[in-house]
């Protein structure tokens, strides 16, 4: 549930950021689902499940909410860095900040 609000809020995020800029909105909306995802995949299954062992197949509730709510906030970073780092560079002129 808290991943599926953090999706709809990335996607609607990077659409409105990508009509301000001018930018594919449709295009940029999944780019950013797709980093959350990877973030995602990241944290859970490179660094916990190595990280916990068998504890991460066989789990409590309080250590698989733990778990959900680390790699959510992990997904939430990479879209956020996604987007100041690669979208909102994408949708300035060149020298449109300096003068």
């Amino acid at each position: 549930m808290i991943g599926a609000l953090a999706i709809l809020a990335i996607a609607a995020w990077f659409f409105r950021t990508a009509e301000r800029l001018h930018l594919p909105a449709l295009a940029w909306c999944v780019a950013g689902v797709i980093v959350y995802y990877g973030g995602f995949a990241f944290w859970m299954y490179l660094v916990l499940s190595p990280m916990l062992g068998e504890r991460f197949r066989n789990h409590g509730l309080w250590l698989g909410l733990g778990m959900d709510i680390s790699a959510v906030l992990v997904g939430v970073l990479a879209a956020a860095l996604f987007r100041a780092f690669v979208m909102l560079k994408k949708g300035r002129p060149p020298f449109g900040h300096s003068f």
